[in-house]
């Protein structure tokens, strides 16, 4: 009789990548929202690691392949998981923090081979200099998701710091192919403010050596700086709408081509052709017909 233990390792760690891998990160909660403490699902992530020796070696760094970290008190867990087993940080591929805090900063130094990032701007600028500095030091990010809560403003310091620092990741990474914004464009740049900083990344995105994708929200009114971002000779299509996480693409509802933004970028055919290549059009489009997808963002 075959059992699992008899297939090829290649095999087995197809089989158990799906099984041990951590899904997709919820959008960040509130910080008064406690939200479900279960640990069912880690549990059940855990159990392949639990039957035997060969299971564990194999699905070990699979376990440790998507990590989501919402406390100091997680971030603390998995330094001292990582600094008993180094091997495991070079594993870490995706690293989704909610909720970023200093503790965050030595994690983010413990991985030589983080290619997605998942971060949610701070608050607070209590402590968040280490941090800041972390992610600038960042080098090998392919994906590239930056999400706002609400109560978030980026006129603040903490939100321009870790913007800026974001900034110069987004220029040290020559192999980051997608940008997701959870924030428009537009809310960057504030002509009265004498902070560069809110205005650093859109300079940073048009000068992205090999960013084929970037995703926001649509904006209401015209906006430069996408043009701006347009610019960029290695940019293949701009996706408005939709998921803003490249970790987890969902199909958006289609948009309709009367919105004032579209009608103001028609001029714009560099920026118009990027929109049609990337952006899911209602029936109709900007020419009487269809528009069509060209990849998923």
């Amino acid at each position: 009789m075959t059992t699992l233990t008899s297939f090829p390792e290649e095999l087995l760690e197809r089989i158990l990548a799906h099984t041990v891998i951590a899904p997709p990160a919820p959008h960040p909660r509130a910080p008064w929202h406690q939200g479900n403490t279960s640990t069912k699902d880690t549990r059940s992530r855990m159990a392949p690691l639990l039957v035997c020796r060969a299971f564990h070696r194999i699905a070990l760094p699979f376990f440790y392949h998507t990590l989501v970290l919402h406390s100091p008190r997680q971030s603390a867990a998995l330094l001292v998981a990582l600094r008993a087993q180094p091997d495991l940080a070079r594993g870490v591929c995706v690293l989704v923090l909610p909720s970023p805090s200093a503790s965050d900063a030595a994690v983010l130094s413990m991985l030589p081979k983080l290619l997605v990032l998942d971060v949610t701007l701070p608050n607070s600028a209590e402590d968040a200099d280490d941090l800041t500095r972390a992610v600038r030091d960042l080098r090998t990010l392919q994906e590239l998701s930056v999400r706002k809560a609400a109560g978030t403003y980026l006129s603040q310091p903490a939100p321009r710091a870790m913007l800026d620092a974001l900034s110069s990741a987004v220029l040290a990474s020559p192999q980051l192919v997608r940008c997701a914004l959870a924030f428009l464009l537009t809310t960057l740049s504030f002509p009265l403010s004498g902070d560069p900083a809110l205005a650093t990344l859109t300079t940073a995105l048009a000068a992205a050596p090999a960013l084929h994708a970037l995703r926001t929200p649509l904006p209401a009114m015209w906006a430069h700086a996408y043009a701006e971002v347009a610019a960029n000779p290695a940019l293949e299509r701009v996706c408005l709408g939709g998921a803003a996480s490249p970790a987890a693409p969902s199909l958006p509802r289609p948009i309709l081509s009367t919105a004032l933004f579209l009608r103001a970028a028609r001029p714009h055919a560099r920026l118009s052709e990027l929109i049609r290549a990337g952006t899911h059009l209602a029936a109709g489009g900007w020419r009487g017909r269809s528009a069509t997808v060209g990849g998923a963002c």
